[in-house]
């Protein structure tokens, strides 16, 4: 193993494609993932504003909008229509309608909304807005009830009470800042990370049968296909593990990510997360036969993943044939394990099932393919290698 180890270094060595692999296209696509969640929290989303009433009150209320974290009051426009037209352009997010005799419909008593047009299409953005908008329309709601009450008399504890008798006293138990370091990035660093321990696995099996040096691997290995593959992989297996947790070391260290429990669980599910990938590399090249058919297999299967891990739309909620797809993701399996012991804090316990999952794809999937191994590695080079 340590013969063919050398020899894979060597190969590495010589091999550009090896370095944007390794080194060249994780690092950037981690540093354009920081780059687009180190502000931790949507601010400043652009809308419009159509204030058809222009007394105090609308402006108080287009002002308490503007102070609101996630948006900014980009331009007041003279129509809905023009308003509307903003949105489909780009400029805006959403577009609110003040009507007209506002402040006036108040001071009645009668109802006057607010209406708001939003851009769901970006579901992120949409609720950011609309959450914020329902709290500034709230507040100022309230504060207008509560004069009016207390100019009739009440006291200002018993005004106070009437606006919301009943009331959710809701504690936000994980992520209460509602990072979004926490809750992407966290995510998206081992998604990332994936693809690429994947396709350098697939790389570095597959491109022996595309150049015919099959029988030279084997025999750097003593004849012996288990070592040929582990001594090979052993290679990416230290360099994408460290690589993995000193990206997380940093995420914890700098990106205010909490670390609450095991540690040492989350090292070992590393090492298996890693592990299982190049498992799974190991068994597109003995399916396929072919690198460039393997690579094929292996950005079909890893390049889609983060949409079914889980982490944006519950596993739970997915038809039956998504669900089947997402267990069988290590991906799935790795992220929830980090979620458990590095935010959520549960006891080791919890997540021991998650890692013996993670185990089986490192047992399990080398037993179905290697015995391939051995014809694969004795055919003669592929049309595609001349």
């Amino acid at each position: 193993m340590i013969e063919v180890a050398r020899r894979e270094l060597e190969r590495i060595s010589r091999d550009r494609l090896s370095l944007w692999l390794l080194v060249l296209l994780p690092l950037g696509a981690i540093a354009l993932l920081w780059a687009t969640f180190s502000s931790e929290v949507v601010r400043d989303l652009p809308v419009a504003v159509f204030d058809g009433d222009r007394s105090d009150l609308s402006r108080r209320l287009v002002r308490m909008l503007d102070a609101t974290p996630s948006i900014r009051v980009a331009r007041q426009v003279p129509s809905p229509e023009a308003g509307y037209e903003e949105i489909l352009a780009g400029r805006a997010w959403a577009l609110f309608v003040i009507p007209g005799g506002l402040e006036r419909d108040v001071r009645r008593g009668s109802p006057s909304p607010v209406v708001c047009y939003l851009n769901a299409q970006a579901l992120i953005p949409a609720s950011a807005i609309r959450k914020d908008a329902v709290s500034a329309v709230a507040t100022l709601s309230a504060g207008v009830q509560l004069v009016a009450r207390e100019a009739r008399g009440a006291s200002p504890g018993a005004a106070l009470a009437s606006l919301r008798p009943i009331r959710v006293d809701a504690h936000t138990l994980f992520n209460p800042t509602l990072s979004y370091v926490t809750y992407m990035t966290t995510a998206l660093l081992p998604t990332v990370l994936q693809i690429f321990v994947l396709l350098a696995a697939v790389q570095a099996l597959g491109s022996e049968i595309r150049d015919g040096t099959g029988e030279e691997w084997l025999e750097a290995a003593g004849g012996s296909v288990w070592r040929a593959v582990a001594g090979k992989l052993a290679v990416y297996t230290v360099y994408f593990f460290a690589l993995t947790l000193a990206l997380l070391g940093l995420l914890w260290r700098a990106g205010g990510v909490p670390l609450q429990e095991s540690a040492a669980m989350i090292t070992a599910a590393t090492l298996l997360f890693v592990l299982a990938y190049q498992a799974l590399g190991v068994l597109f090249v003995a399916v396929a036969g072919d690198l460039r058919l393997a690579t094929s297999a292996a950005s079909f299967f890893s390049g889609p993943a983060f949409a079914f891990a889980g982490v944006t739309f519950p596993v739970e909620g997915m038809t039956p044939v998504a669900r089947v797809w997402s267990s069988l993701l290590p991906l799935t399996h790795y992220l929830r394990l980090l979620s458990d012991q590095a935010i959520r804090g549960a006891t080791p316990g919890t997540s021991i099932d998650r890692l013996g999952i993670l185990a089986l794809f490192v047992v399990v999937v080398p037993a179905l393919s290697l015995w391939r191994y051995r014809r694969l590695l004795a055919a003669r080079p592929s049309l595609e290698a001349s």
